[in-house]
């Protein structure tokens, strides 16, 4: 999805808000532009967005002399702290949207906060005025506070370092921006993934490092109920009730999935049963549910029989998302007699485990999930390399499939494609290495293994910090041109791992007069002529390459005596390798490309 795209999706929300609030008092007396009208129906949007809320008019304080400050609120944590919530937002229109937010506008907002901060006298409003005597109080009972710069363009960074002096200035305060691109991400998110995005009105901690105090239940007065492990890792087995998910989830988020190969469907048929059987059946749940897997960084090295809380640093569920969620969902909803009656009736079974290390617990995941149709990809989709060619990906009208059936609806005009082809179809075209994509097969596919499992593992050569989603979109775009070129598919991978090399050599040789030559960049021009579907002289290419491909087959049969076709791939591999050098050592004919007639 294009950010303009997105921008043309938002626009369309916030008119739909000024239209049904047009006889709120600000916009009739304070927002009599459109522009303005959009501004303030950003802050409704955004706080509808995030909080899921409609009581969002006291929080507004927007008006005359308001100094930006344009929401103020407070918000309880799950530990019943108040935290403060200061946004300010900054709407911008269709031609400045896919700008970059300048360094001024980030230090001008931070001077305004620091302003509030020092409690200095303003000329606001009186409902700001108002709030921020609200606030004054709650800086000096030492409360925490979040400052929010609100944003419809992009931001990259430009004032990190003034972020991190503010924030080192002024204990017990967050500053975050909240750009056009983070915004869209989020949105793709919950609109087409059914995932809840983390929310930025929200205190997150982080689950993976955070303490915890595990209430864990003991069925009779002497203790029991407890299964321990010790050897090569420590692991338990415990009784938990629905009230205790609930408190993790409540605390934690969908950051207990992080290291899941999925996460919790927000509405799934599969939720809905276990839902119904938490509340119409709660005491036959155990016996019904297979329980949940969980690592831990650390636990304690003993148990006493009379404990029922156990400390644990960090604890990430690997196996049970849609348990978790469907626990927390159906105990949220439940009245205070059914919650009585769930935690009176209802256990559930948490096999945990400590860490022993990236590796151990890769494996524990993988293996735990193993009754599931999952394959290796998706014991990669957390890493940090595919969510960010994921969110590159979204400002294409190709999405980067990280996990399977992650996107569960799609807007108009917008591809998936999953990360198994993009993986393909890059090492073809971008490491010019076609043999090692017909030498995987649905059996044997290494793509998704690490060189630290198997020798021949290519995860970490397809994947890494040089890996960009834009090369990866040029080798897909390729690769289509070359089905609609009809290329003779028993050979398309190796033509691929030829065309960069002919069309560099091209576009260097075709613009040789032209300055900066060596800044062609063929992956964007290639993308470029997608788009205006121009293709003829990719198809020209291609069919260029098929020529060469077939001169050197038959040589190589003639040298070596083949009668018939050549199948055997280390005999290919051996064509291409010498048809490569020949095109590295040797210019192009750029008019015989030229004149091939299609």
């Amino acid at each position: 999805m294009l950010t303009k795209d997105f921008y043309n999706i938002i626009d369309k929300e916030l008119e739909q808000i000024i239209v049904e609030n047009k006889n709120d008092e600000f916009i009739k007396k304070y927002h009599k532009s459109v522009d303005n009208q959009k501004s303030y129906a950003l802050l409704i949007w955004f706080l509808q967005f995030y909080r899921k809320a409609n009581g969002y008019f006291n929080s507004i304080t927007d008006g005359n002399n308001d100094k930006s400050c344009d929401i103020v609120f407070e918000r309880q944590n799950n530990k019943g702290e108040k935290i403060f919530y200061i946004v300010q937002s900054k709407w911008n229109n269709a031609a400045n949207a896919e700008k970059e937010t300048s360094r001024d506008e980030i230090l001008k907002a931070l001077i305004e906060f620091n302003t509030i901060l020092r409690s200095e006298k303003l000329n606001v409003n009186e409902k700001l005025t108002e709030r921020l005597k609200e606030l004054d109080v709650h800086l000096k009972a030492n409360g925490e506070v979040k400052f929010i710069f609100l944003s419809l363009a992009n931001y990259k960074g430009g004032a990190d370092d003034d972020v991190k002096a503010f924030i080192k200035s002024h204990p017990k305060t967050q500053f975050e921006v909240v750009d056009i691109e983070r915004l869209k991400s989020d949105y793709i998110d919950r609109n087409y993934k059914d995932i809840s995005p983390i929310n930025p009105l929200e205190k997150q901690e982080n689950a993976e490092t955070s303490p915890i105090s595990l209430l864990i239940e003991r069925l009779n007065k002497n203790g029991g109920n407890i299964i321990k492990i010790e050897k090569p890792f420590d692991a338990y087995i415990f009784l938990l009730r629905p009230k205790m998910i609930h408190e993790l989830f409540e605390k934690f988020n969908f950051g207990l999935f992080f290291k899941n190969v999925r996460n919790p469907l927000l509405e799934s048929q599969f939720n809905e049963q276990i839902e119904k059987t938490a509340i119409d059946n709660p005491a036959f749940f155990w016996y019904y549910n297979n329980g949940i897997t969980g690592i831990t960084r650390f636990m304690p090295d003993e148990i006493r029989n009379e404990a029922v809380s156990i400390p644990l640093t960090g604890l990430q569920i690997i196996n049970g998302a849609q348990t978790v969620y469907a626990i927390y969902r159906a105990y949220e909803n439940a009245s205070e007699v059914k919650r009585l009656e769930l935690d009176t009736q209802m256990l559930v079974s948490l096999r945990l485990f400590q860490s022993g290390g990236t590796d151990f617990d890769l494996n524990v995941t993988r293996f735990t999930n193993s009754q599931n149709p999952v394959t290796d990809r998706d014991f990669h989709a957390n890493d940090e390399v595919q969510i960010r060619l994921q969110e590159e990906s979204f400002n294409t009208k190709v999405w980067y499939e990280k996990r399977r059936d992650e996107f569960r609806v799609l807007p108009g005009e917008v591809e998936v494609v999953s990360n198994e082809i993009f993986a393909m179809q890059y090492l073809a075209y971008q490491l010019q290495d076609p043999l090692s994509v017909y030498k995987n097969n649905s059996r044997n596919n290494i793509n998704f293994i690490s060189i630290k499992e198997n020798e021949r593992g290519l995860y970490e050569k397809i994947f890494n910090e040089k890996t960009i989603f834009v090369d990866m979109l040029c080798a897909h775009y390729v690769y289509k041109m070359a089905l609609q070129a009809k290329i003779e598919l028993a050979y398309g991978y190796f033509y691929l791992g030829l065309i960069k090399l002919v069309l560099t050599k091209y576009f260097i040789l075709k613009h040789k007069d032209q300055k900066n030559i060596d800044k062609i960049n063929v992956n964007i021009k290639l993308i470029d002529l997608w788009d205006k579907k121009d293709t003829n002289l990719i198809f020209k290419t291609f069919h260029f390459i098929a020529h060469l491909f077939d001169q050197e087959k038959m040589e190589y049969k003639n040298q070596n005596h083949i009668s018939g076709a050549i199948t055997d791939l280390r005999d290919l591999e051996i064509v291409f390798s010498i048809l490569k050098k020949k095109i590295e050592s040797s210019n192009i004919p750029i008019e015989q490309i030229e004149s091939i007639q299609l």
